[in-house]
């Protein structure tokens, strides 16, 4: 019988394969296990640090796939342990198939943000996002969701990718740095150092940027 390998890192009943770490080598597409893995240590660090951060929480690379294909019924439970109404933003990565993007819903700006590398949009997100918001009120709340002040905001001033495969990295730091409201200073450049520094924070399971 062969044997499984060895996990290179576990954490948040998750195991990290050698697999996984491949794909933040040069030019390669982060898969969702890193990106899962990521978004749960900026919640670790929130946690940590209740009075240093905002109150966050990152849904894993399937919420927005799921939610879209088979509506909200189907990522009901994804949040029966938590109110994202109390939340100051529910953070959501989206996979578009050939393409990792950012998404946030900002409870304190009232805004559907949506943070792409390649300066695209995405008007069907926004649409879903609004149902979602709108089920989950009624279906937590009792009541319906009030959007007045809401906006959709998809911002074409921030870092962009110039290349074909940096898309991930984007993707999670977008997430890293709204998490604890830092202005979006990393830029194309950074990417190699960037998958270096991601690989050492999953190793360790701590994130090294603070504010």
């Amino acid at each position: 019988m062969k044997q499984r390998p060895d996990p290179v890192v576990s954490g948040f009943s998750v195991d990290l394969m050698h697999h996984d770490f491949a794909t933040l080598s040069p030019t390669k597409w982060l898969n969702d296990e890193i990106i899962n893995f990521y978004g749960q240590l900026i919640m670790e660090r929130t946690k940590n640090e209740p009075s240093k951060y905002p109150k966050i929480h990152f849904f894993n690379t399937f919420f927005y796939s799921t939610l879209k294909d088979q509506g909200y019924k189907s990522v009901r439970r994804w949040s029966k342990k938590f109110d994202i109404f109390a939340l100051d933003y529910v953070i959501i990565p989206v996979h578009l198939g050939m393409h990792w993007c950012c998404s946030l819903l900002n409870m304190k700006k009232k805004r559907i943000e949506y943070y792409d590398s390649l300066l695209g949009g995405n008007p069907t997100l926004f649409k879903i996002y609004r149902n979602y918001l709108q089920e989950e009120s009624m279906d937590k709340k009792k009541i319906p969701f009030d959007f007045t002040g809401w906006s959709d905001y998809c911002p074409k001033d921030i870092p962009r990718q110039e290349n074909g495969f940096d898309c991930g990295v984007f993707t999670c730091m977008f997430a890293e740095y709204s998490s604890r409201e830092a202005e979006f200073d990393f830029s194309q450049e950074q990417m190699p150092y960037l998958r270096q520094r991601i690989v050492y924070e999953l190793c360790t399971k701590r994130l090294l940027a603070s504010n």
